[in-house]
Parts: structure tokens; sequence; C-alpha cells
């Protein structure tokens, strides 16, 4: 396999080091990248570490094929590796397992899922999947966080603008899920749909009196119903979904640890895919956000393969 660019789609030369200050390599390097022996091109991946500190760049692509973020992936399954986020500012899914939480994690072809008595999420990895390390802070503490993202070309299909019926969700992780209406609160986002699902006649019957109407009105007027039922929620993009199953807590109620959902109208309002200070460049939209426990990712990564119970 050709090696990968470090290319992260924002390309501007530093007028001192002469190094960009997306990917910290040079023009020429840039130029020949595609022709380069394969000798030099390891050259260079080797020397990136040091110049994007000199230049203090805190995003970077991590040198992964497909297979090498698939196994990362089921690694990060297992109890106390960290958190995996999607969705966009102010409407959120999170997955993790817990202690003592068994997780059935298979990885089959491009897929690996994951599922829990709690949640559920799914990654499809393809040759558009690109793994990203990006330095943020999380509350008190800087982490070197893991986000998955797609060119901003692959972030297909039409963002939904207002309360959308899916129908039946066929791609739902659990068979017994496969039934249940989807529906798309209609964020208006290409990259990521925020759905709940139900098979509730009475729910479903108060969802379709809302749809085509915006997300601020679907929750101004059925967002106590919809608290009070607490649907599995799903989040769509296009690397997978993540399907949370808890119970949505109370107004003033804490969120549950482990998988759960956030859905703020403040932030959702000021429109933006990621929290401030995780910043992408426009070229790529991102699909997943991993927050590791403790330390930052390692590129020293599994290969593990077919199909594990964690417990």
């Amino acid at each position: 396999m050709a090696t990968p660019s470090p290319c992260v789609g924002f390309c501007r030369i530093d007028d001192v080091s002469r190094f960009c200050i997306g990917c910290a390599r040079t023009a020429a390097e840039i130029a020949a990248w595609r022709d380069a022996p394969a000798a030099v091109l390891e050259r260079i991946w080797s020397e990136l570490p040091g110049r994007r500190a000199s230049l203090d760049i805190g995003l970077h692509r991590l040198r992964w094929t497909p297979d090498e973020i698939q196994a990362f992936v089921f690694d990060t399954f297992r109890p106390g590796r960290g958190t995996w986020v999607f969705g966009v500012f102010g409407a959120v899914a999170e997955f993790c397992t817990g202690a003592d939480e068994a997780c059935e994690v298979i990885r089959e072809g491009s897929r690996v899922t994951a599922t829990t008595a709690r949640g559920a999420a799914r990654f499809t990895v393809t040759e558009e999947v690109r793994a990203l390390a990006v330095t943020t802070a999380v509350g008190a503490v800087t982490k070197e966080v893991v986000v998955l993202a797609v060119p901003r070309g692959y972030a297909r299909g039409p963002a939904n603008h207002g309360l959308t019926p899916l129908g039946e969700d066929r791609g739902a992780v659990r068979p017994r899920d496969r039934a249940d209406r989807l529906y798309d609160l209609g964020l208006g986002m290409r990259a990521s749909g925020f759905c709940i699902r139900t098979s509730t006649p009475a729910l479903i019957r108060e969802l379709e009196g809302y749809v085509g109407r915006g997300w601020a009105d679907v929750l101004a007027g059925l967002g106590g119903r919809i608290v009070e039922a607490s649907p599995p929620r799903v989040v769509l993009n296009p690397i997978g979904r993540l399907e949370v199953f808890t119970p949505i807590p109370p107004p003033n109620g804490r969120s549950p640890d482990g998988p759960h959902t956030h859905l703020l109208p403040e932030h959702l309002a000021v429109g933006r895919e990621t929290p401030p200070g995780l910043e992408l460049p426009e070229a790529f939209a991102p699909c997943a956000v991993f927050y590791p426990e403790a330390g930052p990712a390692s590129e020293e990564i599994s290969t593990s393969k077919g199909k594990v119970t964690v417990s």
C-alpha cells in the first residue's frame, strides 16, 4: 500500500521555517510526494514530529492504514481505554465500556461493532477515513485525542433541516431494533444526524405531528415527552453510527456514567461541528472523536481481529 500523505487539508508555507504549517513538509517535499522513493517518504515521516514541535502544530494526520484504524477502534472498546463521541457541538452521543461490563466486539470486513447492554457503536472504515491526532483541552487537562474524519466531499446525503421520518431502522446494530421507526431531528448538518428510535405508537403519532418542523420547535413542543419516553438515541455519520439505550435524565438531572447523550439547544444554536478548542481544517468532516482515559494515543496499536467478548 502506498505511503499515506501527511496532508491535513490546510496548506500554507511558514515564511521562517519554510515548512507547511499544516503538515510540516517543505514545498518541494509536497510537490514530489507522489513520485518520491519509499525511503525518502519514510525519512520525511520520521522528521515530522520534530518539525511539528518546533512549529507548535497541534494537529497532524496519523500514519494509519484503514486496517490499522480498524485495529485501533477494536482496541478502544476495552474497559478504561476511553470514550468515543459522535455528533456535533450540542448534540452528541458517547460510548465506552465499564470495568465489569460485558461488551461484544466484532471486526468483520471494513466494520468494527461493539455492543453492550447500554449502547452500541459501529464503525465502517474505508480508504476515505482519515485518523487525525489533535491536542485539545479536556476540562483542566490537555490531551491528544484521535479524530476520525472524511474529506468534506464524502459527507454525502442531504442535511435535514426539520424533523424527518427515516422509516424502519434497518441498520440498527441489534436485530430486535430493526423494525423500530427512526426520526432525524433535523439539525441541518450534512456530516451528522441526531435521531431517536421508537416503536411506541403514541410517541410515533406525536412525532408525525411535528414532521418538517425545526429542531427548536420539536424540543420545545415534544422535549418533555421525549425525556419521559427515553427512546434510544442514534447518531449517524459517514463512518457509522452510535446508539445509546440508557434513560434520558430529567431536567437538572445527572447524565449516567458510560453511554449517554447530550442535547443542548444553546450549544446547537452556535452551529459548530466540533466543540471550541477542537479545530479541524474545513477540508475534513469530523465523524468520531476518541478521548483517551490516560495519556495520548499511541501510534503503536494492536491488530486484533475477529470477535471477542470483554467483561
